[in-house]
């Protein structure tokens, strides 16, 4: 008599193991859908009303209350915008590039036959696709904040913490 493992190991799936893989299929798919819906709320988000690209928009906005807010110089907020917008064109790219492999995942997890390492190179091109965002937000960050005084990035930390407590999905600020 074949134990369940013994027919997995000889290539034969049991009903079970059938199953199990058929929900973590369904799961992978379902939270893919979301992270595809969640990436044009963000683009969305990003874009805003005021721009299509990234920096304008709604986060630009809130930037720039936050610079009403520490009392930035006019020279001040002028460098900071062409901080970002030297930016911009790596950022949508980055963000074009990143559709595109969420497209090529959809594409892969819902072929007939699934390729675990075409979906592994992808999720590690997505992964770092991620990352050189992150790099380049941080990039602009960092050079907007060497524009302004200590005392205004003081004052904009401040501005940044009172608006962590109105993201639901954060643990509350201290």
């Amino acid at each position: 008599m074949q134990t369940e493992v013994q027919t997995q190991e000889d290539g034969v799936m049991t009903r079970a193991a059938r199953g199990t893989r058929r929900k973590i299929l369904i799961a992978s798919l379902a939270g893919l859908m979301l992270a595809g819906a969640g990436g044009l709320v963000s683009s969305a988000r990003a874009a805003g009303r005021g721009g299509d690209e990234v920096g304008e928009g709604i986060p630009m906005r809130r930037m720039q209350r936050i610079l009403d807010r520490v009392g930035a110089t006019p020279a001040q907020r002028d460098q900071i915008r062409a901080i970002w917008s030297g930016l911009r064109p790596q950022l949508r790219a980055e963000r074009v590039q990143h559709k595109s492999l969420r497209q090529q995942m959809v594409a892969a997890l819902t072929a007939p036959t699934i390729n675990a390492g075409e979906v592994e190179r992808l999720r590690k091109q997505s992964m770092a696709s991620a990352d050189k965002v992150s790099a380049l937000f941080t990039q602009g960050m960092v050079a907007s904040a060497q524009v302004l005084t200590p005392e205004q990035r003081k004052l904009a930390g401040e501005e940044l913490a009172k608006g962590r407590g109105h993201h639901r999905w954060g643990p509350p600020s201290e």
